[in-house]
């Protein structure tokens, strides 16, 4: 498996910038996916919320940099920030749950999280979301 992850990180510097934006959002969703596989795999919790995680990282990420013009490290701290925050709270209040209630809570927890993100379209761009330019990328 490291060895994987070596090739597609050594060929991000190789290969055209077509290329490299793909190799990146597969390794981005592998990782995502690679979570979900703690979750229920190991732990045998089936989360329906699971992208909303995701989603508070890449938020708090993009909403850095287009909104405070924050440089993408630092932006991207934020958007770790962003998303163990919000598992913190949400871990502490769902994880009194097991099975089908488990299962609930987490959904109703997304659901929260997305009405959030189109009652708050002004910052967050609603169903369009962010469209950061090539510059700030």
């Amino acid at each position: 498996h490291l060895g994987v992850i070596a090739l597609l990180f050594a060929l991000s510097f190789v290969l055209p910038d077509y290329h490299h934006g793909l190799i990146a959002r597969i390794m981005v969703l592998a990782v995502f996916a690679m979570g979900y596989n703690l979750l229920f795999g190991y732990v045998g919790l089936l989360s329906l919320g699971h992208a909303m995680f995701f989603a508070a990282g890449l938020y708090g990420a993009g909403l850095s940099v287009y909104h405070l013009g924050w440089s993408v490290p630092a932006a991207f701290l934020a958007g770790i920030a962003c998303g163990a925050l919000l598992a913190l709270v949400i871990g502490v209040l769902a994880l009194r749950t097991s099975g089908v209630a488990f299962m609930i809570v987490t959904m109703m927890f997304a659901q929260v999280f997305s009405l959030l993100m189109l009652y708050f379209a002004v910052w967050t761009g609603g169903d369009q979301g962010l469209v950061v330019q090539q510059a700030a990328r």
